[in-house]
């Protein structure tokens, strides 16, 4: 009885598996294979003379392999003594909710990665936008699915709504061009205080939400009427963001931070590469001038 229990569960997984990379890859697929071109479609056409085969199989292989190897290191941990059938459940005391703001920070960054490699592969601008969001929703959804197969976890839909918006996100920028003045970012400086699910082992910068700090960065000069930006910096802007502290104790509490920040995007490069990689590194907030708004004004010379 014990060993057909556990076929029964690596089938559950593998039709997991399957069921979730099939997907992504019929997304992969140029619209024209996957679907008919009717008049109502044809606004979604890509060019399939313009898509290199071998550059989209490296991103559809990528995608499979990622996604096999994130099943895989988390099946120690989280399955392998932790499977029950799937069931839901919402927690909205962990970490005060910052592992919702990791959740729409993560997949944002899957959204735009599938993004750029499906251009590299020859789509089109909105094609790439609307396939690298569907890609990071999948991804992410896949994994949500497997805590909802964990006993103590469970699907919780407060952070897959979190995952749907991240992943719209660069989606939404790509027609509402406004909103590309605001940019989701992420910091990290490790902390000795984490948060951790009863005999969960996941990688430390997962579970350090006190580690962890979520900026929206604000391009300024792009908000500003025309006739003031030459007044401003084009790269200077600001951000605000948000953590947590006191984890595991009775008095936890949340801190909001006002900082300087810099829209590499503006630095100088008219190549492909450089452009895109300043583009990446912009998630990132690096080390600026600070202020604690929060709980107490505290200033800061440079926070990370």
């Amino acid at each position: 009885m014990e060993i057909s229990g556990r076929k029964l569960i690596f089938e559950n997984q593998r039709t997991d598996c399957f069921g979730a990379f099939l997907v992504v890859l019929c997304l992969l697929l140029p619209n024209d294979i996957v679907f008919p071109q009717t008049e109502k479609t044809e606004h979604l056409k890509t060019d399939s003379s313009q898509l290199s085969i071998p550059r989209l199989s490296i991103f559809g292989s990528s995608v499979v392999v990622s996604g096999i190897a994130v099943h895989l290191a988390r099946y120690q941990p989280l399955w392998k003594e932790h499977y029950t059938s799937f069931f839901f459940r919402e927690d909205y005391s962990y970490a005060r909710n910052q592992d919702k703001f990791l959740h729409f920070y993560g997949s944002g960054l899957g959204s735009v990665i599938s993004s750029k490699a499906l251009l590299w592969a020859g789509y089109d601008d909105e094609d790439a936008a609307i396939c690298g969001a569907a890609t990071s929703f999948v991804f992410f959804t896949f994994m949500k699915i497997e805590d909802g197969h964990i006993n103590y976890l469970g699907f919780d839909r407060a952070d897959e709504l979190a995952n749907i918006l991240g992943a719209g996100y660069p989606l939404a920028q790509h027609y509402v061009p406004w909103l590309n003045s605001f940019t989701p970012k992420g910091s990290y400086v490790a902390s000795p205080n984490k948060v951790v699910a009863s005999q969960q082992e996941l990688p430390g910068f997962l579970e350090d939400h006190e580690g962890q700090k979520f900026w929206m960065g604000i391009t300024v000069h792009d908000l500003l009427p025309k006739n003031l930006q030459d007044y401003w910096p084009s790269i200077v802007g600001f951000a605000a963001g948000y953590t947590v502290r006191g984890l595991n104790t009775p008095h936890s509490y949340h801190e909001t931070i006002i900082a300087l920040d810099l829209d590499l995007r503006k630095l100088p490069g008219d190549s492909p590469f450089l452009k895109t990689m300043w583009e990446m590194l912009n998630y990132i907030h690096l080390p600026m001038p600070a202020v604690r708004v929060s709980q107490s004004a505290i200033w800061y010379g440079l926070y990370f």
